[in-house]
């Protein structure tokens, strides 16, 4: 994403390539960054704490209820009894979804090793799990606050430019300042890296490591993305980005359980 950005970002002054300067001011730029690097970090931290990919993907498209609450009680938003309905309906879902992924850990897998307790392997799984829930609903949150937060930026700084030149802007800077967190996460992100290289090859006609080509699909698939998120943002309200990004994460969920074959069963 970063690379395909800086194109927009270079220019030529007295013979000299450089970075072309910001037209928002620097304090807004690094309050934006603050906010979408600690929820990207901290959404990927979750999948540490036995936290699924459908359930994982599930929270994530429940920001609607974060955004409407943070909405009404902080930025003086007012909302239509149909969208609160829509609100409802989603928690409940929610609600259910994770009620049967947590009744995955009423088994013991390790049950026929010698020395381990039924009990206390469930019990530190579903804590572990519980901490992972709690995490997700602080991203949530946080969320719910940066898409508000996106929205007041756009409108205090209109005059800086179009709506697209300052969401290349945000889409640049975030990115950017992501790098400095994986200084600290060096020897995970070598490691994930030595592993996706040394995975099966796709096929002894292609002999490329298949979670290599899963890494070169991710990213491209995240630039699409990332790109309409970032242009949404700066053209509706975080409501209406919301309510598209849930439909969007839906399909991931529908995606990762049928391809994937994550787990999704009645308990659900």
């Amino acid at each position: 994403v970063l690379i395909q950005s800086l194109p927009s970002r270079i220019e030529t002054k007295a013979g000299a390539i450089c970075l072309r300067s910001l037209q928002m001011p620097k304090q807004s730029h690094f309050y934006h960054a603050a906010l979408w690097v600690s929820m990207s970090v901290l959404a990927n931290v979750a999948f540490s704490f036995n936290i699924s990919v459908p359930i994982h993907t599930l929270f994530r498209s429940c920001n609607v209820i974060a955004s409407v609450l943070l909405g009404y009680v902080l930025f003086g938003q007012h909302y239509s009894v149909k969208q609160l309905v829509c609100v409802f309906f989603i928690t409940v879902g929610i609600f259910l979804g994770s009620v049967g992924d947590a009744k995955q850990f009423s088994g013991c897998p390790n049950c026929d090793s010698p020395g381990v307790s039924t009990a206390a392997v469930s019990d530190e799984g579903f804590m572990r799990w519980s901490i992972g829930i709690a995490l997700l609903i602080f991203v949530q949150m946080l969320q719910g606050f940066l898409g508000h937060t996106q929205a007041v930026l756009y409108k205090r700084h209109a005059n800086c430019g179009t709506k697209s030149e300052l969401a290349e802007e945000f889409l640049f800077t975030s990115h950017l300042v992501s790098f400095f967190p994986f200084i600290f996460l060096w020897d995970d992100v070598m490691s994930a890296g030595r592993l996706a290289l040394e995975s099966a090859p796709l096929s002894s006609s292609l002999p490329i490591p298949t979670q290599f080509l899963f890494f070169l699909a991710n990213n491209l698939c995240q630039l699409v993305c990332i790109k309409g998120v970032f242009r949404l943002s700066a053209h509706f309200s975080p409501l209406t980005v919301n309510i598209t990004l849930s439909v969007r994460k839906f399909l991931s969920v529908v995606v990762s359980i049928i391809w994937f074959g994550n787990a999704w069963t009645n308990l659900h």
